[in-house]
């Protein structure tokens, strides 16, 4: 297994619209080779991740890192 974690620095409000949002697709993966933990924080968002390979590590990355910006690109037009 390889981890990883990424600190996304967002509002506190921000941060739990992301984490919601996010936490049916972290409880449902697609893949089996990826597990995901995503936690709001005060200001930042954690995505934690462990992954059979550096390839699903890699994937499931790009994945939630877009989906992130999709939603903060959301939260911002419509605010």
């Amino acid at each position: 297994m390889i981890s990883a974690e990424v600190s996304l620095q967002l509002s506190p409000e921000v941060a739990a619209i992301v984490e919601e949002s996010l936490i049916p697709e972290a409880e449902h993966p697609r893949s089996q080779r990826s597990n995901v933990e995503i936690k709001a924080e005060k200001e930042k968002l954690v995505i934690s991740m462990e992954a059979s390979d550096v390839t699903a590590l890699r994937a499931a990355f790009n994945s939630y890192l877009r989906w992130v910006e999709a939603i903060v690109n959301v939260v911002d037009s419509v605010s």
